[in-house]
């Protein structure tokens, strides 16, 4: 049995292992370590699971093999490490393939990615795509998924790194199954995703990718103005005090790691939680432990000190979140973007996209905001992906 037949068929799980008298060969960013396949679904059976999904689907034409990929790639610090991610193919006879990237939002628990889970609603979101006739690949970003570590949340250079160098995997993996992708990178992504296929984007445009480049943005209620929108929305109530709460423990906890936060966690946490909410976001606990293990609003869960830098962000705290911002400002997309938005939306205002939109003008570029509907944010997605997909399908 062939490699190619072997995947194809679900039958193995291919480790690609150097041999000894290979040891020192220097290994590449998006160089393959394993693959796992994860699903082989006929497209009645795709279907089936797309419409249990709660996404009104259009037609599926095809089935699909999708695997679990770990591939190599590298730490906020540029040091080698490995990040796993979902890859999918259309199970039909095309022999060239247009490539969507799909970028999932917040997730602060390893084991429910896209790649290890099969409920997933981002898995869904994935091979609503490959069930359209496009490869497909979604990242679980550095320490989620079976990365090792923590993840690194809202670090807008891992996340870019990291999907770009899935990219290379994937096309990697194309190769064995005798495919090739097209140039242009068709990207959308939900919440925390949505500000990565903006800056996944301009990664392509800048040529990081050798042999990709955009071809069209569909990011969906994604913090583009963190400054501006989203951190203040976290602070005055707009954003759902539990969510907020959610927001700001993991970004603090997870910045800690990238920069002098603080020495001691008491310094910006609560006596009360001080000595657990670092433990409850390093991805092993599931999302109603982390719920039950916070308070009802950030307000109670930090200090004085730490409040007030939510509300008045300076030094370097300030510095990363600006330029994070720079999504919206420091380049001149040429490929089309929609962005979409859910007008009652309480975990990331719209007011987000405005500001990202007229940003852009600024700089001379034409988007779109796409409002489908007084909802709130997960049913945002569940109304926006059907949508990009037929945008994608007429590009």
């Amino acid at each position: 049995m062939t490699v190619l037949t072997a995947l194809a068929t679900g039958a193995v799980s291919l480790a690609l292992v150097a041999s000894p008298a290979a040891a020192d060969v220097r290994h590449e960013r998006g160089d393959l370590v394993s693959i796992t396949p994860i699903e082989r679904l006929t497209r009645a059976e795709l279907a089936t699971y797309l419409d249990n999904s709660g996404m009104d689907v259009p037609r599926t034409r095809f089935g699909t093999d999708a695997y679990r990929v770990v591939y190599r790639t590298i730490t906020p610090q540029g040091k080698p490490t490995t990040a796993s991610g979902l890859v999918a193919f259309p199970r039909n006879d095309d022999r060239r393939l247009r490539l969507v990237t799909f970028l999932h939002g917040t997730n602060a628990t390893k084991n429910t990615t896209a790649s290890r889970l099969h409920e997933a609603p981002d898995r869904a979101r994935s091979l609503l795509f490959a069930g359209a006739g496009f490869a497909v690949a979604a990242p679980d970003y550095l320490g989620l998924g079976v990365g090792p570590g923590r993840h690194p949340y809202a670090d807008t250079d891992s996340e870019t790194s990291a999907s770009i160098d899935l990219l290379q995997a994937t096309k990697k993996i194309a190769r064995m199954r005798d495919v090739s992708l097209h140039r242009g990178v068709d990207l959308t992504g939900f919440s925390q995703g949505g500000r990565g296929a903006l800056s996944v984007g301009r990664a392509l445009q800048r040529g990081e990718a050798p042999g990709f480049d955009v071809h069209a943005m569909a990011p969906v209620a994604g913090p583009y103005d963190t400054l501006g929108v989203e951190l203040p929305a976290l602070v005055d109530g707009r954003v759902t005090k539990k969510i907020a709460t959610l927001y700001t423990a993991y970004l603090l906890t997870s910045w800690s790691y990238l920069m002098d936060l603080y020495d001691d966690p008491a310094e910006a946490f609560q006596p009360r939680y001080a000595g657990t909410v670092d433990g409850l976001m390093d991805g092993t606990h599931p999302f109603p432990e982390i719920a039950a293990g916070l308070p009802g609003s950030p307000r109670e869960l930090l200090t004085d000190e730490y409040w007030e830098l939510m509300k008045h962000p300076t030094g370097e705290f300030r510095a990363r979140l600006a330029y994070a911002d720079q999504i919206c400002t420091d380049w001149r997309p040429r490929a089309p973007i929609r962005m979409y938005v859910g007008s009652a939306d309480a975990d990331v205002p719209a007011a987000n996209a405005e500001s990202c939109k007229a940003k852009l003008r600024q700089n001379g570029v034409h988007s779109k905001i796409v409002d489908v509907g007084p909802v709130d944010h997960n049913t945002t997605g569940v109304l926006a992906y059907p949508q990009i997909l037929r945008w994608f399908e007429r590009l």
